[in-house]
């Protein structure tokens, strides 16, 4: 990436199911939580109702892990993280999680620090 702010992101199942290239903002209205994405719904047999969404959000520095504020929502897999350290120094927490289609769970995700929480489920909000 040409500097710490640009990031391209790509969700991978058993092919490509969405990519992105961007800009992170350099402000956001919830702190430390920069941007937060979800992919086209994924389909585990064609033309079928049941599949998931995959979500990542882009964190400010390394507070993980991560993990559901309470008790995991039902039909929701697990939270996994990784950190990215940039030339510059800065850290980014990269949060991947889904939920099976369906009703939409009113969750949060939060670092172990607990500096940084964000709801799971609605994005950029």
């Amino acid at each position: 990436m040409k500097d710490d702010r640009s990031y391209c992101s790509a969700i991978v199942r058993e092919r490509l199911a969405t990519a992105e290239c961007g800009t992170l903002p350099e402000s956001w209205p919830r702190e430390g939580v920069l941007k937060v994405t979800t992919g086209e719904p994924y389909h585990e047999a064609p033309g079928s109702q049941d599949g998931v969404i995959v979500f990542l959000a882009v964190v400010e520095g390394a507070h993980g892990p991560y993990d559901y504020k309470g008790a995991a929502p039902e039909g929701s897999g697990p939270v996994r993280d990784a950190v990215v350290t940039f030339a510059s120094g800065r850290k980014l927490g990269l949060v991947s999680y889904e939920r099976r289609l369906g009703r939409i769970p009113d969750n949060e995700i939060c670092g172990a620090d607990g500096a940084v929480c964000f709801p799971a489920f609605y994005p950029n909000r």
